[in-house]
C-alpha cells in the first residue's frame, strides 16, 4: 500500500468506535440464600452496628405441651408428677463480627492511558479517568462482597454453622447456630438408586421440622444431580397419577405462591409442587448459580448432591458489624469527594443484582481511599463484617450425599 504525503483526516467512516463489552455487565449476582434474611414478613430483622465489634443474640425454644388434667378434691399435682411452668430460660451467645476486606490500586500511570470504552479523541483528564476506574472498582468490590455474602448465607442454611475464614476447621473461627444433629439426614439408600424411598426420606425431613420447630415446611430447594434423581425414581413415576400423590408443574393455573416470589426472584428456578405421601405440600426448586473459587473453578452454592428441606417463613437475622478503619473525618471526606466525584457514603451499587431491594443495602459496606506517601497511587478499600444467623434454625432440615460418589 503506498504511503500518503499529506496525513488524512480521520473521518467517520475510516474508523468508527464500538461500544465497550464488559462481561461484569452481564454477570448477574444470586441472592437465593440471602433472600431467607432479614425478611421482615417472616419476622427477620436486619441489624447495622458500626460502633460494637460484639453482637449477641437470645434464643429461647418452646415446646407443644399439652395442659394436665387433675383430680378435683386433691392434692393431685403430687401425683401427676406435672411440673410447674418457668419463664426466661434462653440461652445467650455473644459473637465477634467477622470482617471482609477488599482493595484495588490505582496507579499515575494508568490516568495517562485510553480507558476500556473511551474515545481516542475524547481527550479525558486524568481526574475523570480517576474517577471512572474508582466507580468501577467499588461496584466490582460490591460484586464479589455479594458473592461472598451469598457463600456464607448458603453454609448458615445448608449447615447451620458460618464460617468467619474461609476453609477454616477451627471452632472458634465457625458461627454455630445449634441445628440439631438430627436435621441433617444422609440417606441410607442414595437417591440415583432407582428404588430408594427418596419420598420417605422427605416424608421424614417434613416430620423433623413440624416437630422441632412447630412449622410446616413449604419448600424443597434440590441440587441438579437430587433433582434429576427424584424425577427418574421408580416410585415417584408409579405415583405420579395417583390422586394420593401429585407432582405438578408451574403453570398459569399453579403459579408460585406470592410469599415464595421473593426466592425466585433472587435466583431459584421453580419445578413444581409436589404432595408427598404423608400429605405435606412443599414447592420444588433448583438453583444453578455459581462462583468462581479460590482455584479459579465454578463452584455450584447449591451442591449437586444436596436438598434442603424449609420453612419459608423461618426468621434468620442478618447482622453488619463496624468498619477496621479509623473515623472518616471532614478533611478525608472532602478529599474523597473531591477526588472520587461521590462521598464515600454515597457509594453507587451495582446493577444486575437480584431482588436487589431486599438484599442490598448502603449500610452492608463501607469505604474509604488512602493516598501513597509519594501520590504515586491510590488505594479503594472496601469492608462489610456480616453474620447470617438461622435464628430459627430447626427450620430446616438438609439431605447430604444423595448421590452415589
Amino acid at each position: 500500500m503506498s504511503a500518503f504525503t499529506t496525513p488524512l483526516a480521520v473521518d467517520p467512516y475510516s474508523r468508527y468506535m464500538v461500544e465497550v463489552f464488559d462481561d461484569r455487565e452481564v454477570i448477574s449476582v444470586p441472592t437465593a440464600f440471602q433472600t431467607f434474611f432479614g425478611r421482615p414478613a417472616a419476622g427477620g430483622k436486619t441489624l447495622f452496628s458500626p460502633n460494637a465489634n460484639i453482637v449477641e443474640i437470645d434464643i429461647i425454644r418452646g415446646n407443644e405441651r399439652l395442659a394436665a388434667l387433675i383430680h378435683r378434691g386433691t392434692n393431685a399435682r403430687m401425683i401427676s408428677g406435672q411440673q410447674n411452668t418457668q419463664e426466661q430460660k434462653f440461652t445467650s451467645v455473644s459473637r465477634v463480627y467477622p470482617l471482609i476486606e477488599e482493595e484495588g490500586g490505582i496507579e499515575a500511570d494508568q490516568l495517562n492511558r485510553r480507558l476500556a470504552g473511551e474515545n481516542p479523541y475524547a481527550n479525558m483528564d486524568k481526574l475523570d479517568r480517576l474517577r471512572e476506574l474508582a466507580r468501577i472498582q467499588h461496584q466490582e468490590h460490591v460484586r464479589r462482597m455479594l458473592r461472598l455474602y451469598e457463600y456464607l448465607a448458603s453454609q448458615s442454611i445448608l449447615t447451620g454453622e458460618m464460617p468467619g475464614i474461609l476453609g477454616t476447621t477451627n471452632s472458634d473461627l465457625i458461627y454455630d447456630f445449634y441445628r440439631p444433629a438430627t436435621h441433617t439426614i444422609t440417606p441410607a439408600t442414595k437417591w440415583d438408586v432407582v428404588t430408594s424411598d427418596i419420598l420417605g426420606d422427605i416424608d421424614t425431613g417434613c416430620a423433623l421440622i413440624r416437630a422441632d420447630a412447630h412449622v410446616t415446611p413449604d419448600m424443597l430447594i434440590m441440587g441438579g444431580g437430587s433433582m434429576e434423581a427424584l424425577l427418574a425414581n421408580t416410585a415417584v413415576q408409579t405415583l405420579a397419577d395417583n390422586r394420593r400423590f401429585e407432582l405438578i408443574d408451574v403453570a398459569t393455573n399453579n403459579p408460585v405462591p406470592p410469599n415464595l416470589m421473593p426466592f425466585v426472584d433472587a435466583g431459584l428456578i421453580p419445578r413444581g409442587r409436589l404432595r408427598t405421601p404423608q400429605g405435606y405440600t412443599v414447592w420444588l426448586f433448583t438453583y444453578v448459580d455459581v462462583y468462581t473459587n479460590s482455584a479459579g473453578t465454578a463452584t455450584l452454592y447449591m451442591p449437586t448432591n444436596q436438598a434442603l428441606l424449609a420453612y419459608s417463613g423461618a426468621r434468620c437475622d442478618r447482622y453488619f458489624g463496624p468498619s477496621e478503619v479509623l473515623p472518616m473525618t471532614p478533611t478525608r471526606a472532602a478529599m474523597y469527594q473531591e477526588m472520587f466525584g461521590f462521598s464515600p457514603s454515597l457509594q453507587p451499587m451495582p446493577p444486575r443484582v437480584k431482588n436487589q431491594g431486599h438484599t442490598v443495602r448502603p449500610e452492608m459496606f463501607y469505604f474509604d481511599a488512602y493516598m501513597s506517601t509519594n501520590h504515586k497511587n491510590v488505594t479503594i478499600r472496601s469492608q462489610s463484617a456480616p453474620i447470617f444467623a438461622t435464628t430459627m434454625t430447626d427450620a430446616f432440615v438438609t439431605f447430604t450425599a444423595t448421590l452415589t460418589p
